[in-house]
């Protein structure tokens, strides 16, 4: 065995040690997105077809339910737990569905120690590695079913073959660039970006570079398309089979309610029933509005790449390294996808960004943002030694081990506050988020309700995780329009907590208005309680 698989293996062993101690930490799903992905691939796991008996927002909203699923994101990370459920079984489906993401989510370091010893030492890449593995945010969700990990794994695959193919190492490598910016894409929307990048790099690479003397003309042109040729190759073999169900459940390529998010001035726009997003309604806010909106996100994104992606203490050293080497085959495809995702998630998709979306699709930089991070160490070393009279291998080897130490403190810290909830935060921890759904269920089972009636709350997809009713969300409107979607949706019941909009903070704090909810019962605490009332007729 050589020098290198044992390498490999020993960060393989240890993320999945690490990201299995998560999973067990973690208990259920926790929030929207994850509950969403993890219904959806029960869906698949039984045998359902891709429907769902929900809605989570009123963007592209169908006339009735059940839906075709994925009508906003996609579908892959639902596979994905899918599959973990059938291999590891149905009884503990959560856990069948950790487990897969576990075993998948730990050949991310691997990942990172391979870019790091293509542009550096053994070192470098165990660094790399081994700050994957202690990576902080990501570390709570690399063992969730929802999209980080698949992401992940297919962006920096993406983009790692990309800097591959500038090298010239054949047109497989353009081919494994294009399938893994594929399964990007059929995990997030925004992994269009990737298509992007890599197929850039890929023009870049035939037009720039095959002109080589004595080559006959026919040939050349051939050489030139190769790369291009094999991306779209690669990317279709994953895509088309997906274009094909959208074209089948909704008419065109695209699902409907991914690119409306565009014209957010306000991330609650996601939930006006009926939706009115649109360029027009977007640019009637005014430029003060709009630019106030890009100005904030600007500022929270800023604040993901420091605190995120770089851990904070990171920052400088990633840009000092990314700063010396982005020119280089390794390093351009993500630079120039760093740029692009944080133009796109700051400027465009500016709400969903800031929600989310950053942070989400971020993962797959974080091999080359490591690699960087450990070379910009060594630079940051280099220099001080020359004025400082210290030993470099011997101060390499120290700061080396600290800046480890420090990401481990770091990652832990946050898996004891978001995880465990201490120390005390006034946050519910973890697995309490959502356990009123649970009573709630009991409750209706209690009185008779049968599945078939569907719950007006603000997270369906969790909703129905404990309780098996689909149904829609709360409206970004008053009692009129909550009432409307109830109607449209055949929905018997709603819930109401304090996550409420600015027009239903009358009906959270002082009952309805109207004589068509009525009160059944109410949960939780004297501070924040529920409210389950019945629509009435």
């Amino acid at each position: 065995m050589t020098q290198r698989v044992r390498d490999w293996l020993l960060l393989y062993i240890l993320a999945v040690l690490v990201n299995g101690v998560i999973a067990i930490l973690v208990g259920t799903p926790g929030y929207m997105d994850a509950y969403y992905y993890f219904n959806g691939a029960r869906f698949i796991a039984e045998g359902q077809g891709l429907f769902e008996p929900y809605l989570w927002n009123y963007v592209g909203a169908p006339p009735a339910l059940p839906t075709p699923a994925f009508a906003y994101w996609q579908p892959f990370p639902s596979m994905l737990a899918a599959v973990g459920i059938l291999l590891f079984g149905r009884t503990a489906a959560f856990g069948s569905a950790q487990a897969m993401y576990v075993l998948v989510a730990a050949i991310l370091p691997v990942i990172s120690y391979q870019v790091a010893l293509q542009v550096g030492e053994r070192r470098h890449g165990l660094l790399a590695g081994l700050l994957t593995v202690f990576s902080g945010y990501y570390v709570v969700r690399w063992s969730l079913p929802e999209s980080f990990t698949p992401f992940a794994l297919a962006g920096a695959g993406a983009l790692a073959m990309a800097g591959l193919g500038l090298q010239r190492r054949g047109w497989w490598t353009w081919l494994l660039a294009g399938l893994c910016a594929g399964l990007a894409h059929l995990t997030r929307a925004d992994g269009v970006l990737l298509v992007l990048i890599v197929g850039l790099i890929g023009l870049l690479c035939a037009f720039l570079g095959s002109s080589i003397a004595g080559e006959k003309s026919g040939v050349l042109r051939v050489q030139r398309i190769r790369p291009v040729l094999s991306i779209g190759i690669g990317y279709l073999i994953v895509m088309a089979p997906w274009f094909w169900r959208n074209l089948a459940a909704f008419g065109s390529l695209q699902a409907p309610g991914g690119l409306d998010a565009l014209w957010l001035n306000d991330y609650n726009d996601l939930y006006t029933y009926p939706s009115n997003l649109s360029m027009e309604q977007f640019f009637d806010a005014g430029w003060q509005t709009i630019l106030r909106v890009k100005w904030k996100v600007l500022l929270l994104n800023l604040g993901n790449f420091i605190g995120t992606q770089n851990l904070v203490f990171l920052t400088p050293l990633t840009l000092i390294g990314a700063w010396r080497r982005w020119r280089e085959p390794w390093f351009l495809p993500a630079f120039l996808y760093s740029v692009a995702l944080f133009a796109a998630m700051t400027f465009a998709f500016s709400l969903v960004g800031a929600r989310g979306g950053y942070f989400h699709s971020g993962g797959a930089l974080l091999p080359f943002i490591f690699t960087a991070a450990v070379l910009g160490l060594d630079d940051v070393l280099g220099w001080l030694a020359r004025r400082r009279r210290w030993h470099l291998a011997q101060a390499r080897r120290v700061f080396s081990v600290f800046v480890v130490l420090l990401a481990v403190f770091v990652t832990g810290y946050l898996v004891m506050v978001q995880v465990v909830g201490w120390p005390p935060t006034g946050k519910i921890a973890w697995n309490s988020s959502d356990a009123v759904y649970e009573e709630i269920g009991e409750t209706l089972d209690k009185l008779g309700i049968p599945l078939s009636i569907r719950v007006m709350v603000n997270d369906p997809p969790g909703f129905y995780y404990y309780t098996g009713h689909g149904g829609v969300p709360l409206p970004n409107g008053g009692e009129a329009m909550l009432l409307s979607a109830a109607r449209d949706y055949q929905t018997g019941f709603v819930i109401v907590d304090q996550d409420v909009v600015v027009d239903l903070i009358s009906l959270y704090s002082d009952g309805p208005t109207t004589s068509h909810l009525e009160l059944v019962e109410t949960y939780g605490s004297e501070n924040n309680p529920v409210y389950l009332y019945r629509v009435e007729p």
